[in-house]
């Protein structure tokens, strides 16, 4: 939020088209905040009713307490099936749209999207590089020419201003040097006046793993193993696509079982449960990817690691408290 404002107040970019980025990331947050939400909601429920005594109650009154469970797990399936569809389908297809939309603001307002220590390739035919932007001017700049390999050149200014006219983007550089592979010598200026046309025909995004679906990302995996490439990059989106949606129903049988062991009923202390566990659950989950990167570990079972080991241990919890 703090970065689309930016981009209204101070860079000019239209209100409308920020507004309609922020909603392509809601579901991406989708895809934490649903499972953190079944394990506050089962630790906070849980809780109160078992610092209450109710599940005493609820055991002599002949109801086990393992039905009240299975209550819990037909929820968190459900929404496990919804995230599913969310993270095949909707957060693909954000996440695309999200990339179209940024690419459309950089080509509308360029000045908006040059950032100090980023390479802009949104000109025709040239690459920006700048250390320092201060509204339209920019310190320790660099200009690649990128349209003749063979006879690209580099120019260097310790300061740059622009003004956009139309599609072209002048800038006055000074103090700075050209120098290339076809030139003798470097040349030496205090003012140099250039234009960067912004490329707008450069329309087409290429689609990365993260805005495919589990089928897209089926059918280049298999394409990338006919061909010799190496498809583990591609094979741990996949199984993070699973494995994320997944993680309601562990969350809420972790949560199950920390809740009825403890048998507390403070909100801060079940606010506290649930940040320690989330936290835990992502360092496993870059633990469990970086043994698949490093260690060569297989990609199902260090992806699915965090659940695995979380599954186990509300398990067993859960197990405890229903047997009490």
């Amino acid at each position: 939020m703090v970065k689309i404002s930016d981009l209204v107040i101070r860079k000019g970019v239209n209100p409308l088209l920020a507004l309609k980025l922020f909603s392509y990331f809601i579901p991406y947050l989708l895809e934490f905040s649903i499972p953190l939400a079944c394990l506050l909601g089962v630790l906070l429920s849980v809780g109160r009713i078992s610092s209450d005594n109710e599940m005493i109650a609820l055991k002599v009154s002949g109801i086990a307490l393992s039905r009240i469970l299975m209550v819990f797990i037909t929820l968190g399936l459900c929404l496990s099936l919804f995230m599913v569809i969310l993270n095949d389908r909707i957060i693909p297809q954000a996440s695309f749209s999200s990339r179209k939309i940024l690419k459309k603001m950089s080509e509308d307002n360029p000045l908006g999207f040059i950032e100090p220590g980023v390479f802009i390739d949104q000109f025709k035919n040239f690459v920006l590089f700048t250390h320092d932007v201060d509204r339209n001017i920019l310190k320790k700049v660099f200009i690649y020419e990128t349209k003749d390999k063979s006879s690209s050149n580099l120019i260097y200014a310790d300061k740059g201003e622009f003004v956009v006219d139309g599609n072209i983007l002048k800038i006055k550089l000074q103090n700075g040097f050209v120098e290339g592979p076809a030139m003798k010598y470097r040349i030496q200026f205090k003012t140099h006046f250039m234009h960067l046309p912004i490329d707008k025909n450069n329309t087409k995004i290429s689609r990365k793993p993260k805005d495919m679906s589990i089928k897209e990302l089926g059918r280049l995996i298999k394409t990338f193993k006919q061909e010799g490439k190496d498809p583990i990059p591609l094979e741990v989106s996949l199984q993070k696509k699973l494995s994320y949606s997944f993680s309601s129903i562990v969350f809420i049988l972790l949560g199950f079982g920390i809740a009825g062991v403890i048998r507390h009923r403070e909100k801060s202390l079940n606010f506290g449960l649930c940040f320690l566990s989330a936290l835990g659950y992502y360092l496993l989950s870059l633990v469990g990817e970086t043994l698949v990167f490093k260690a060569g570990v297989p990609v199902f079972l260090g992806i699915w690691f965090p659940n695995l080991v979380f599954l186990l241990l509300g398990g067993y919890l859960s197990y405890k408290v229903c047997q009490k």
